[in-house]
């Protein structure tokens, strides 16, 4: 990595430019459960070299340009990497296994963002992304007969022929796709209040993303569905009104995100499975009494929002609706 720092017409201009090599060696071990158990062992590597580009640059006193791009990875999680798992011979015929052969999520990203620190404690930012997302990891469920499965006969109950149908649920790489959007940031103290009024302020963040994945339909077939990023909303806003006077603080949170995504495809030859938008409001209060003691009151989910999971998009049938209630905390702290 090499830092810089210079003047481009006079405009100062500083960052650093790097690459990062990444040699990834991985055995996995696993078993697969029917029984006591038959360990399987693979061994994967892979490499990656990683480019990257930070440039800020100082348009006036308060005003700061800041741009970015760079080549990222992240390794799969080490569940998804096991070659064991279950075979389910009873009920509902099944088989579930990790993938030691999977790739990295690897990924191209562009960042730009302008922020004006216009007071102090002050600010407003406004950042840009874009994401190439060339590896994508998911999860596939597909029913196959299971002598189409790879896995010995041996694994099976002797009164089983091989011919049953199996629910086969693993994860596998796909081509990925495209994310872009913007993200707005604001924080703004109230100083500019007489009094007591000075000590509030408020934190304020929305941010709106379109992204565009490519998801496989079945291990056997080039057919994809191309769909949003799991677990990622495509619109999101954060609040907060607070109020620190030094002895005393509080603050009350509002977090707002719009319907996601959970799987493609859905279950039961559903296009989708997802949870709708909710909005959550949090509170928090504390009490200095001295140096020492203070005491702290938190209250989460005042509204009582539920949790509700839905299937496809068009007939958006209920899969589960949790209420939980609203849950408050009470504690103190003692410094010795």
């Amino acid at each position: 990595m090499a830092d810089f720092d210079t003047k481009l017409m006079n405009v100062p201009v500083r960052g650093n430019v790097g690459v990062r090599y990444v040699k990834t060696d991985l055995r996995s071990v696993g078993y697969l459960a029917t029984g006591g158990g038959t360990e399987v062992v693979v061994d994967n590597s892979y490499n990656d070299v990683l480019p990257s580009l930070n440039v800020a640059a100082n348009l006036s006193r308060d005003l700061i340009l800041r741009a970015g791009a760079a080549k990222v990875m992240s390794r799969p999680q080490l569940g998804n990497l096991s070659p064991g798992g279950s075979i389910n011979t009873t009920g509902q015929l099944s088989i579930a296994t990790g993938n030691p052969f999977l790739k990295p999520f690897r990924a191209k990203t562009f960042d730009t963002s302008v922020e004006w620190y216009h007071d102090k404690t002050a600010f407003v930012g406004l950042g840009l992304f874009y994401k190439k997302i060339d590896t994508y990891i998911q999860s596939l469920r597909n029913n196959i007969p299971y002598n189409q499965t790879g896995f010995p006969l041996s694994l099976l109950p002797s009164n089983f022929t091989g011919n049953e149908v199996f629910q086969v649920t693993t994860p596998i790489n796909t081509s990925g796709g495209d994310l872009s959007g913007f993200e707005l940031n604001v924080q703004q103290p109230f100083t500019f209040l007489p009094a007591w009024g000075k000590n509030f302020g408020v934190l304020l963040n929305y941010t709106q993303v379109k992204s565009k994945i490519d998801y496989q339909v079945s291990p056997t077939s080039s057919a994809v569905i191309r769909d949003d990023l799991l677990n990622l909303s495509p619109k999101s806003a954060n609040a907060t009104l607070y109020y620190d006077d030094g002895k005393f603080s509080a603050r009350v949170s509002a977090s707002k995100r719009s319907a996601f995504l959970t799987r493609v495809p859905g279950q039961n030859n559903n296009d989708v499975e997802g949870k709708n938008g909710s909005t959550y409001v949090d509170m928090s209060i504390s009490y200095k009494m001295n140096d020492k003691l203070e005491f702290t009151l938190q209250g989460v989910n005042l509204t009582n929002e539920a949790s509700d999971f839905f299937i496809s998009r068009a007939r958006n049938d209920v899969v589960s609706y949790n209420v939980t209630g609203r849950e408050f905390l009470f504690g103190a702290r003692y410094k010795f």
